[in-house]
């Protein structure tokens, strides 16, 4: 039978062929869960240091508790190398918590001296006024030293925050350990801009490896870092980005500044500007201080029920 020619072969009904497009792959059921919370963090509007400590609570205190049980049920093959790295990590966040808990109790410290200052400035006096002035440049000198010893300490916490963060496509524990890390780095970061005497203190952004497309929940959590940057670097919006506490270090300059000079009328709003400012650092560091010490709990129960995986006798252990 002969060929069909070139001239029939063209007559034939031909079906336009589609480019092949491959499928977007199937979401997590962890990266649903944690990319709701980002969602809802970030519907709040203005965030402040407790709304991001809770949606980091929440990630390792059930939505990252959650996962690893069943994984344990699961009996999974684990990558012992990415356990044992997360492992390693997590004493240093463990360790900066830590940090963050010793600072808090140096900022009851200025916020007590400050107490002491408002008194003797609202009881008046020439002697008063002077004490009051001595304690001021005490305080000036506190926060300059603590200024200091955060730009010391900073290296390290630099150093972990610059680390890139990746999972293994697919693998199940490798998303819930790069999450659990992704979430308490974030808190790492903007509790050392909150919590940091300098005004101009800044910290890099945290570096994700896989494109931000690869999980909604990296994708939310690298537009969040940069909104607060952003919101940092506009000068009508820098009063409202400062932390309770660079507004009570500026205040507590300006009441010194006034007496100083000896402006009666402008001291007494710079003492009612300072008592303010004090009440509103100590209410928050109550706040964060609490919930600072709820995510080391749950960065230690994370932690364990790692190692009860490896210590699970069923458990294969992949090397590559």
């Amino acid at each position: 039978m002969r060929a069909p020619t070139l001239t029939i072969l063209r007559s034939l009904p031909m079906r336009r062929l589609q480019p092949a497009v491959s499928p977007l792959p199937e979401k997590t059921r962890f990266d649903r869960e944690l990319t709701a919370e980002l969602d809802a963090l970030r519907s709040q509007g203005q965030i402040g240091l407790p709304q991001k400590l809770d949606a980091a609570i929440t990630t390792h205190k059930k939505i990252a508790s959650d996962f690893l049980r069943n994984i344990i049920s699961d009996k999974n093959d684990v990558d012992r190398v990415a356990v044992d790295k997360y492992l390693e990590d997590n004493v240093e966040i463990l360790d900066v918590c830590n940090y963050f808990v010793d600072k808090m109790g140096h900022i009851n410290e200025y916020v007590d001296l400050l107490r002491v200052v408002l008194h003797l400035a609202e009881r008046g006096g020439s002697g008063a006024a002077t004490r009051a002035l001595e304690l001021l440049d005490s305080c000036q000198g506190f926060a300059k030293r603590c200024a200091n010893m955060e730009k010391n300490r900073s290296s390290c916490l630099k150093k972990m925050l610059r680390q890139k963060l990746c999972h293994i496509e697919g693998d199940k524990l490798s998303e819930v350990m790069c999450g659990s890390k992704a979430m308490a780095l974030m808190c790492c970061r903007f509790l050392e801009l909150g919590l940091s005497f300098d005004t101009k203190h800044g910290l890099p952004l945290m570096k994700l490896s896989q494109p931000a497309s690869s999980c909604s929940w990296m994708r939310l959590l690298e537009e969040l870092a940069k909104e607060e940057d952003e919101k940092k670097k506009m000068k009508n919006q820098r009063r409202r980005c400062w932390s309770e506490l660079q507004q009570t270090v500026t205040a507590a300059r300006e009441l010194r500044k006034q007496m100083k000079g000896k402006k009666e009328k402008e001291t007494k709003y710079a003492v009612e500007g300072l008592k303010m400012s004090c009440k509103e650092l100590e209410h928050g560091v109550e706040i964060v201080e609490e919930r600072v010490k709820i995510l080391y709990k749950s960065l230690i129960d994370v932690r364990m029920s790692l190692l009860g995986i490896l210590s699970q006798p069923t458990t294969v252990f992949r090397s590559d």
